[in-house]
């Protein structure tokens, strides 16, 4: 089967949806499937294309330029479209708007669509919401990554899932009164809820894994190491805050309790509409470990597998 992934950014940019799209791919090449990722050169340095994990990456710049930027990633592709055009699916991680012009243009060609959520903005603007029905409206089946997903911009998953983990061999020592942050330092993480957090019961030696607008607030707190892989830090630390669902799963499957935080109601449901929410907020960390460990990489792959209708 040739399979091809459309997504903005993938490996080595860090993030979930990348984190997603690199996993399944890996696995998907490893049952004997061809797949071809097609993303941004967000780096001058990276090569236009290359193999990764037997994954063959084809990488294009454009202008992040309003309308301008979409019409240029429409031209690439037809310029491209012969990778459209020998795939037998196409999947898109969000952006089925790249895809638009070619679900027209190859009519009978299987297009997916995996919904990887909120772009951060509340309330959410009803373009974006246009844009999520009209690519669940087009696409053969689609991913929810979350069940508020399908409250808040009105679409019928096919599937639904909470993304995946790998269960570490060993979990270290536990620090007594440590806390971690991991994700993106920014405002729709939930992130300025942590800090009050850390302001009212005066807390320092925080350990910060991730980057954005908020790292001079963080660094009164403690220190910021970038994206690296929190891994370790996570075997160690009594207790993560949460940006996310990957996030969370990882904290959960090295047996750390869970923080999490919202200031709007998407946020809030995106949180509590989870079926492990109930153990962060009991703070039981066997039961949320149990439930972690079960979401592995390999489960989440025969969920694309299924949508596709694949054996």
């Amino acid at each position: 089967m040739r399979i091809l992934f459309l997504t903005r950014l993938y490996y080595p940019h860090f993030g979930g949806v990348e984190k997603h799209a690199l996993e399944t791919s890996r696995r998907l090449v490893s049952k004997k499937n061809k797949l071809v990722v097609i993303t941004e050169r967000f780096k001058d340095d990276l090569l236009v294309s290359e193999k990764i994990n037997g994954v063959e990456v084809k990488r294009f710049w454009y202008p992040h330029v309003k309308f301008f930027g979409l019409f240029y990633i429409w031209l690439w592709l037809f310029m491209n479209r012969n990778l459209i055009k020998q795939s037998d699916i196409v999947h898109c991680h969000d952006v089925f708007i790249w895809y638009l012009p070619f679900r027209y243009l190859f009519t009978s060609k299987p297009v997916y669509t995996t919904f990887h959520g909120w772009e951060g903005i509340y309330p959410i603007p009803w373009k974006n919401i246009f844009i999520k029905r009209l690519a669940a409206k087009l696409s053969t089946g689609n991913i929810c990554v979350g069940h508020y997903v399908e409250k808040h911009y009105g679409i019928k998953a096919d599937f639904v899932t909470y993304g995946a983990v790998e269960t570490p061999k060993k979990i270290g020592l536990k620090v007594r009164n440590s806390y971690i942050f991991v994700g993106r330092l920014e405002k729709d993480t939930g992130l300025p809820y942590f800090l009050r957090f850390l302001k009212q019961r005066g807390i320092r030696n925080v350990d910060f894994y991730g980057d954005g607008p908020l790292g001079e607030e963080c660094k009164k707190y403690g220190k910021i190491h970038g994206w690296v892989d929190p891994t370790l830090f996570l075997s160690r630390a009594k207790t993560c805050f949460a940006s996310g669902y990957l996030s969370a799963l990882e904290t959960m499957v090295n047996k750390c309790r869970v923080m999490v935080g919202w200031d709007n109601p998407v946020k809030r449901d995106y949180w509590q509409m989870t079926p492990f929410y109930k153990w962060i907020e009991k703070g039981e960390v066997d039961q949320a470990y149990a439930w972690a460990k079960a979401q592995s990489w390999e489960k989440l792959t025969n969920i694309y597998l299924n949508l596709w209708k694949i054996k």
